[in-house]
């Protein structure tokens, strides 16, 4: 999320723009076929638990209900978020200087250590040929280097060339690649198709709750018959002709 705020602030077309996790991976594994055979078992999202209102501005998560939104995608939620970190996020992003920010604090707790345990479980399995990081955190790099003493190879991915690359985690990995600024366009869901998406989910919706009202007036009791005033015949105006 660090990554998407930057390029907002640099790139005013991304301001209201969300990063679609689906076309984010779908991207790498056309363009990196070298790497990982265009083949891949599982691209893992981690958040920390109670940042659900700070993820869904950032990500365009997809709808599991629907047919192709998910396709070996998880987003996992683990960890815990400090009180008041997005106001100490938007005080180091905007005020510290970049080469002094890795120095500060997290905003978040329990994720690093989620991340590393998934991955080094498969990897003393052997069931990982390569991990792709997406992450500039020099605290990674231990773990690179048990990821690589385990036979398996580590790739670092940025969303962008904005985000000056850690020069002693890239010391560790096997390769570094970024999204090209035209690609980059298509990774991320543009406001039309965000406001289109929101229309299309209220005109879903519709037709759901036309049923239900008219489930509710089939429901509804006749009106009972001391209630209508009924005519007899002997009351009928009689008709009268020339």
């Amino acid at each position: 999320m660090a990554q998407i705020r930057q390029l907002r602030r640099a790139r005013p077309s991304f301001a209201n723009r969300k990063l679609c996790p689906k076309k984010f991976i779908e991207h790498f594994i056309d363009k990196l076929p070298d790497l990982h055979g265009s083949e891949y078992k599982r691209a893992v999202f981690y958040f920390a638990n109670g940042d659900e209102g700070n993820v869904s501005s950032h990500f365009e998560m997809p709808d599991s209900r629907k047919p192709g939104h998910i396709k070996d995608l998880y987003f996992k939620y683990c960890g815990h978020k400090i009180k008041k970190s997005e106001e100490f996020e938007k005080f180091v992003e905007e005020t510290v200087p970049r080469k002094f920010q890795d120095r500060f604090s997290k905003s978040e707790k329990g994720i690093d250590i989620e991340m590393c345990c998934d991955a080094l479980k498969l990897a003393s399995a052997g069931r990982i040929d390569r991990i792709f990081l997406l992450s500039n955190d020099g605290d990674f790099i231990p773990f690179c280097r048990s990821i690589k003493e385990f036979g398996a190879n580590v790739s670092i991915i940025h969303l962008s060339d904005l985000t000056p690359p850690n020069r002693d985690l890239l010391t560790e990995a096997d390769s570094y690649d970024v999204i090209d600024y035209r690609p980059l366009q298509a990774v991320f869901i543009p406001a039309i198709e965000e406001e289109a998406i929101l229309a299309e989910e209220a005109a879903t919706a519709a037709p759901a709750e036309v049923e239900a009202k008219e489930d509710m007036l089939a429901e509804k009791p006749d009106a009972e018959p001391s209630d209508l005033e009924g005519v007899g015949d002997n009351d009928r105006p009689k008709a009268t002709g020339p």
